[in-house]
């Protein structure tokens, strides 16, 4: 999928479907920011990019941490989603930095080159079409030394919130076309040297990738069916579900709840998650 097709998706539908679960994504999703928050090394930084930022969450955590004085820009290529942003923004306590929201492709955007001495982002790096340029136009926008950290998910088969549904609804589904390895998508850097390559053909020095396994508490629905049909609205097997007829989809989620029963406790669908936690700093 190419940046122009990301773009296209992100403001289609699945733009205003993630825009309408952000606050599912957005309680999902905190442990995870709680924890490469500290890694970031945030502490007296004064300008900083979120890429990818979505709805924004993230981006309101950052400048909680920086505080009075600091910025935050928030960058997405999804205007649904920059419309939530956009409204957290207006309930920020006193005592935050600014926080702005921006419409851009992060991969060319022409930023004030050195304007961040920090870039940061959840979830939010592994779409672009041209990694290397991508990641080379934000070593661009830092200052010298500036620290770059940001959080990408390992294979999907190292997922089970992820490969578990996948291959549930496979059951019933004719297989996808395979992708290029590498191409843009949710687990396009679960390969860690990968990761360190591009980086440092785009400029980045010190470069860490460090393992960090959690648990996903994906949805807290009162029943198993209800937490199946929230946890088939998000992730690869949203994709494999779209335009399908309601029979197969019944299929589908029976098959789901099945192998995903051992994973709900009454109250919670948990499932385990393993992310990679990057860190560099420009040169």
């Amino acid at each position: 999928m190419t940046n122009q097709e990301q773009i296209d998706y992100w403001n289609g539908e699945a733009g205003h479907r993630w825009a309408d679960m952000d606050q599912t994504m957005a309680r999902l999703l905190q442990p995870i920011t709680e924890a490469l928050l500290p890694r970031a090394g945030a502490e007296g930084r004064r300008n900083a990019l979120d890429v990818g930022c979505g709805g924004g969450s993230q981006s309101i955590m950052l400048a909680q941490l920086l505080g009075e004085g600091a910025s935050v820009l928030g960058v997405d290529i999804s205007e649904p989603m920059l419309e939530v942003a956009r409204a957290k923004a207006r309930q920020l306590p006193a005592g935050s930095a600014r926080v702005e929201f921006l419409r851009a492709d992060a991969s060319s955007h022409p930023f004030p080159q050195a304007g961040f001495d920090l870039v940061f982002s959840r979830f939010g790096v592994m779409f672009f079409d041209d990694p290397v340029a991508a990641f080379a136009n934000l070593h661009r926008a830092m200052e010298p030394g500036g620290q770059l950290a940001f959080s990408c998910w390992q294979s999907m088969k190292d997922n089970a919130w992820s490969w578990i549904p996948v291959q549930a609804a496979l059951q019933h589904l004719p297989p996808p076309e395979p992708m290029p390895p590498g191409a843009p998508g949710p687990f396009a850097f679960a390969d860690p040297e990968r990761v360190e390559t591009i980086l440092g053909s785009a400029g980045f020095q010190q470069i860490s990738v460090e393992s960090y396994a959690t648990t996903l508490a994906v949805s807290e629905a009162p029943s198993l069916a209800e937490s199946v049909r929230d946890l088939a609205i998000i992730g690869p097997v949203a994709r494999l579900l779209t335009g399908q007829p309601p029979a197969v989809l019944e299929e589908v989620y029976k098959a789901m709840e099945e192998v995903l029963e051992p994973h709900y406790n009454g109250r919670c669908l948990a499932l385990p998650g393993a992310v990679w936690f990057v860190t560099a700093t420009s040169s």
